[in-house]
């Protein structure tokens, strides 16, 4: 009986992060690096069925000097990203490797522990001592 009360404890051992992961309150957004923020606006365009030819050359150099900020800035952003990314490929792996040892560790105990009662009689230990 001991034994399955460690084993019951050990599975609730597991269940935990994962409670503990959807119990607290929504986080906030993390703030956005300066690269991918504050995008600049878009030029008012002018109406090419009103404007003139000098409204038009004026909206030609207004949206080109736009295009190419925003161009530029979507490149710096896009190098966040990426950066962004392996960082948390390395911490999912950090996290995984963890979790593996918590699991095959664990696993070793029981066994420990059930190799230990099954030798001792009525003298049983919990895998939770």
């Amino acid at each position: 009986m001991k034994v399955l009360l460690g084993i019951a404890a050990a599975s609730l051992m597991f269940a935990m992060p994962a409670a503990a992961q959807s119990a607290g309150e929504a986080q906030a957004a993390p703030a956005l690096t300066a690269n991918c923020a504050d995008f600049p606006a878009a030029p008012t365009l002018p109406d090419g069925a009103s404007a003139n030819r000098a409204d038009m050359m004026h909206g030609t150099e207004a949206y080109g000097a736009w295009q190419t900020s925003t161009v530029a800035k979507k490149a710096a952003c896009r190098a966040d990203i990426t950066a962004l990314q392996a960082q948390l490929a390395a911490l999912v792996e950090a996290w995984n490797q963890a979790d593996r040892r918590l699991v095959d560790t664990n696993t070793a105990w029981v066994a420990e522990v059930a190799e230990f009662n099954g030798r001792r009689g009525g003298n049983t230990l919990r895998s939770s001592n």
